[in-house]
């Protein structure tokens, strides 16, 4: 039984860490997007980010700021 605790723990910290997006995309120019006031809202109208990606909305929100985004993603140019 511990080691059923033990691997659901694992794996529930291994899917809530953020995912490296520089990894499959370019990194992103984040003084214009900061700018032009950029929000998580604002990529999924625009780069239609929700076509290729599942976003769990109980972990963001659409105000979350391109700042907050690429500082927890790792997309800093």
């Amino acid at each position: 039984m511990k080691y059923v605790i033990l691997f659901t723990a694992l794996f529930f910290a291994g899917a809530a860490v953020a995912v490296d997006c520089v990894e499959c995309h370019e990194s992103i120019d984040v003084a214009m997007h900061t700018e032009n006031e950029a929000t998580l809202a604002v990529c999924a109208d625009c780069h239609a980010i929700g076509d290729a990606h599942e976003i769990d909305m109980e972990m963001h929100s659409p105000e979350l700021t391109m700042k907050e985004c690429t500082d927890c993603h790792q997309m800093e140019k």
